[in-house]
């Protein structure tokens, strides 16, 4: 599926980036996903991941790794339902602690961000033939 691979591409360079800005200037990014700790921001959550998780499903067995971004997409799409049912409380919670975390532990967390995203990039370049 052309446009589940695009999607997915793209939602793996966005990982990425995120990861790279993360690293680069972990309090920036912090500030950022702190303006999430809202019911709207926790919506916007469980879509990102929605899609992510379909787009990866999808694009899955056009890929390098077909299990590997099922994998992915599965747990995407868990995280989707789940955060729902956590309520915003338990959300803002969870924000408030990642955004507490010293920078090393967010830059940490960053590279395996990057190593996602990049992992899922390269699952999706084509195949040599």
């Amino acid at each position: 599926m052309p446009f589940a691979i695009e999607i997915s591409g793209l939602l793996g360079v966005f990982t990425l980036l995120m990861g790279a800005w993360g690293v680069l200037v972990p309090a920036r990014l912090a500030d950022f996903v702190a303006r999430f700790r809202s019911q709207s921001g926790l919506w916007i959550a469980a879509g990102i991941r929605l899609v992510f998780g379909l787009a990866l499903w999808f694009a899955a067995p056009a890929s390098r790794a077909p299990l590997l971004l099922q994998v992915l997409g599965v747990l995407a799409l868990v995280a989707a339902v789940v955060l729902p049912f956590l309520g915003v409380e338990r959300f803002k919670r969870l924000i408030d602690w990642w955004t507490a975390l010293s920078p090393n532990a967010m830059r940490l967390s960053s590279i395996f961000a990057i190593a996602v995203g990049a992992t899922i990039l390269w699952a999706l370049l084509p195949v040599a033939s």
